[in-house]
Order: C-alpha cells, then sequence, then structure tokens
C-alpha cells in the first residue's frame, strides 16, 4: 500500500495519537489488573479476620460460661459456710452456755 505525500504527514499524526491511546489503555490495564490483586488480597485478609473473630466470639460465650459457673460455686460455698456456721453455733453455743 502506497500513500500519497500529501497524506503522509496527517497519517503520521494518526499513528502518534493511536500510540499514544494503546499506552494509556495498556497503562490502565495495567492498573486495573493490580486493583483486582489488591482486591483478592484484601478478601483474603477479611476472611482470616472473620474466622479470628468467630473464633474471639465463641471464646467469649465460653468465657461468660465459665463466669456464671464460678459464680454459682461461689455463692454455693457461701450458703454451706453460713449453714455451717449456723448449725455449729447451734450446737456448740449451748455447750458454752451462750444462748438459750
Amino acid at each position: 500500500m502506497t500513500v500519497p505525500a500529501e497524506q503522509l504527514p496527517s497519517l503520521i499524526e494518526r499513528m502518534i495519537r493511536i500510540e499514544a491511546k494503546l499506552d494509556t489503555h495498556n497503562q490502565t490495564g495495567a492498573d486495573h489488573e493490580g486493583r483486582i490483586r489488591l482486591l483478592e488480597s484484601a478478601a483474603a485478609q477479611q476472611a482470616s479476620i472473620d474466622a479470628r473473630l468467630q473464633t474471639g466470639v465463641q471464646t467469649f460465650a465460653d468465657h461468660e460460661t465459665r463466669l456464671r459457673s464460678l459464680e454459682r460455686r461461689m455463692w454455693i460455698t457461701a450458703g454451706v459456710a453460713l449453714l455451717g456456721g449456723l448449725i455449729a453455733g447451734t450446737v456448740i453455743g449451748p455447750l458454752l452456755g451462750i444462748g438459750g
């Protein structure tokens, strides 16, 4: 294909514009790939955070159960101590001449 000499400057100018557009497109495409990789990485990190958070929630629930169990035992022990003191006072009091 031969191009007439009078059209050559305009053809060169069009080719330069096309090359500039291709360069811009290639840079945008590379940037687009980078953003996709960044989003994929962020999704993986989010999944890891979600898993750790779920473990923390389960540990917290277990922690609450253990605290309630300890509190229940403490109140039972306090009740047994009170009852033991009451019985001991009732039995030992008359022997020492204290009380009725």
